[in-house]
């Protein structure tokens, strides 16, 4: 009967609860011009939890790791984009830059300033 509780409280113990994050910003362009809704994707190369975003009107984002807390996994990502929404112009993305694509890498350090410029250019 002990082990049960053991391995229970081995499973909920306390701790960081996760990865070290770093706060990470940027603007995505398309072809120069900024485009809302679009969701930045940051797919680390470890096997940690991608981190999401999602652009504003002057395409501007950040990403966050879960619901409550920005941030994406310290090391290199791939970065890929879609377009959200209703009505949506998927073709507005370059297929080399979209969910699937291997993307742009970008490097997440603990010194940062961890602020990305992307223009995705092509069609």
């Amino acid at each position: 009967m002990a082990l049960p509780i053991i391995a229970a409280t081995g499973c909920f113990g306390g701790g960081s609860g996760g990865p070290e994050l770093a706060k990470v910003t940027g603007v995505v362009t398309v072809n120069g011009k900024p485009v809302e809704s679009i969701q930045v994707l940051f797919e680390p190369q470890s096997e940690a939890r991608a981190s999401r975003g999602k652009t504003d009107s002057d395409g501007k984002f950040e990403v966050y790791y879960n619901l409550n807390q920005p941030g994406a996994v310290l090391g290199e990502h791939h970065v890929q984009f879609e377009l959200k929404g209703e009505g949506s112009d998927q073709k507005l993305i370059p297929a080399k830059y979209a969910f699937g694509a291997k993307g742009i890498i970008a490097e997440v350090t603990q010194e940062g300033p961890n602020e990305f410029q992307f223009d995705l250019t092509g069609k």
